[in-house]
């Protein structure tokens, strides 16, 4: 089901000229004449369903003046008495009820006129999110944010992901008629520029984008954002993939795949709010720069750390440290035989050979990681007393890992 959300203002009315209209010019090319602007709208669009959301004191009685047939006295009857309770505040919902029929026969579709409060406070604030909720069931949506109070298109643009997340709903587009636009000469004179607001959907998209990384560590999330702002699609693939070898822990073919997005980033001139994050996400991706897989290892820990991802944390530390022991004996650190053989010698050294730092930081961080990986408690009491305490796991984990790689 495609739905069509869309705010009712309150207009300005003259005895003279009735409501003030504007001629609004749609990014296809066609212009409508009209003081409302989701009506238009909703033509343009040609949704299954059309909401439309307005206070006790918004322009009710435009939708009669331009839905109802000329002469039809009765609808005018209406009319006139919603103007009345308009000018007070005092429409009500029985008032509305009668033109649900109306607006549904003129344009084809299902429509819900739905009353909402003033958004003076925050419970009236919540009451708004959750009637567009209630009023878009499924499907994909357009937002209307033209008409109403200026802070109710903050909340028709919060909608956006409220929707999103709270039902799975697509939304498509947000729009906005832009009155204050409107030339006054030249070649168009007069006509009031349609937007669509696909720039701030990016930017806040992106935001979120980058607080589901530092959260998570999911490469992934970036991908369709590149890919609609002209990253090939191949290598927004490759972001996904990125994380899931590096959740396997196998950390050159993740290196590996974003170096390839690393380069293509540096070369290919981006769009829309991609361009505005690319240094952000190069930012984060910059540990792959390097071939050093110890260096690796040990960048991905303090991330890991960071966003308190404890094992994975003591895992990469550790591994990091092993890195470094088969590249001082000339071994290749990819070669799992030779790691384990190291890492057994240097277990048997480490008491009588290495100083108490080193003794002490490797016995942690194995104890450590060791723990978390099996799920089970630590023999060693210091360690378990470490474990029952977030802050202090923190501390001792992070100095674990750079005393024992030696930074």
């Amino acid at each position: 089901m495609h739905s069509l959300s869309t705010f009712l203002g309150r207009g300005r009315y003259s005895e003279a000229t009735g409501y003030r209209t504007a001629s609004y010019a749609f990014p296809g090319g066609s212009i409508r004449v009209s003081p409302f602007f989701g009506l238009e709208l909703a033509k343009e669009l040609m949704p299954d369903r059309l909401v439309i959301l307005g206070t006790s004191g918004s322009m009710w009685s435009v939708l009669v003046e331009h839905l109802a047939d000329q002469g039809d006295n009765r609808r005018e009857n209406e009319r006139l008495e919603l103007l009345e309770a308009e000018s007070h505040h005092r429409v009500s919902e029985e008032q509305l009820a009668p033109l649900t029929a109306l607006a549904q026969e003129a344009t084809g579709m299902d429509v819900e006129l739905r009353l909402i409060p003033e958004a003076r406070d925050d419970r009236e604030q919540m009451r708004i999110l959750q009637g567009i909720a209630e009023s878009i069931p499924r499907g994909r949506v357009d937002l209307d944010l033209t008409h109403g109070f200026r802070h109710l298109g903050m909340l028709g643009f919060l909608s956006a992901y409220f929707l999103e997340a709270l039902r799975s709903i697509q939304v498509n587009h947000l729009w906005y008629g832009a009155l204050d636009m409107t030339p006054s000469d030249g070649p168009d004179q007069g006509m009031t520029p349609v937007l669509q607001l696909d720039g701030l959907d990016g930017v806040h998209r992106w935001i979120e984008a980058l607080t589901r990384f530092d959260a998570s560590g999911d490469y992934g999330v970036f991908g369709p954002l590149l890919a609609r702002d002209g990253l090939p699609s191949d290598k927004a693939r490759a972001l996904a993939e990125a994380h899931f070898h590096q959740t396997t822990l196998n950390i050159p073919a993740a290196r590996q795949r974003l170096q390839t997005v690393l380069k293509e980033l540096e070369e290919t001139e981006l769009s829309g709010a991609s361009a505005l994050f690319r240094e952000k996400l190069i930012e984060r991706l910059s540990w792959a720069r390097s071939d050093n897989l110890g260096n690796n290892q040990r960048a991905l820990a303090l991330r890991a750390l960071r966003r308190r991802d404890y094992p994975r944390a003591a895992i990469f530390g550790f591994e990091a440290f092993l890195t470094s022991l088969c590249i001082e004996q000339g071994e290749t650190p990819t070669n799992y035989k030779a790691r384990e053989q190291i890492r057994d010698a240097f277990s048997k050294r480490v008491n009588k050979e290495e100083p108490d730092w080193k003794r002490d930081a490797w016995h942690l961080l194995r104890e450590l990681r060791n723990a978390m990986a099996h799920g089970t408690p630590p023999r060693n009491s210091k360690v378990r007393q470490i474990m029952h305490d977030r802050e202090r796991l923190q501390r001792e984990l992070e100095a674990a890992i750079n005393r024992l790689n030696n930074t």
